[in-house]
């Protein structure tokens, strides 16, 4: 649990509630968080090093999950572990290329225990 002081993440999702949320969860466990709204937002947010984890929303709009997935593939140079947070069912989630899945709602053990396996 040591790790977790160091733990910087960045946390992507068009919906305010399930942003604050998690928010919350992480930052009750000694993370430093970071929101982003929208893909764009987050790629500019990730442009800085430092963060260990992305929690993306895969339906977002302008943006998807997805979409933003494949742009930090081509654009980050420092190594994220992205975690997609969604309510598609994880049997329909493309999983190539990332590290962890948590279905919406979540729990904030269910969220946590995701974060603390990718690290």
């Amino acid at each position: 649990m040591d790790d977790m002081v160091k733990c910087k993440v960045l946390i992507v999702d068009d919906s305010k509630e399930d942003l604050a949320a998690m928010k919350v969860i992480l930052e009750k466990q000694g993370c430093e968080v970071v929101a982003a709204s929208n893909g764009a937002e987050a790629l500019e947010q990730l442009q800085s090093d430092g963060f260990k984890v992305a929690l993306i929303d895969i339906k977002m709009p302008t943006l998807s999950g997805y979409d933003l997935m494949r742009l930090l593939k081509e654009r980050i140079t420092h190594k994220v572990r992205i975690i997609y947070v969604s309510i598609v069912p994880a049997q329909e989630v493309d999983m190539e290329g990332i590290d962890g899945f948590v279905q919406k709602p979540f729990s904030p053990e269910s969220l946590m225990a995701e974060v603390n396996k990718v690290l």
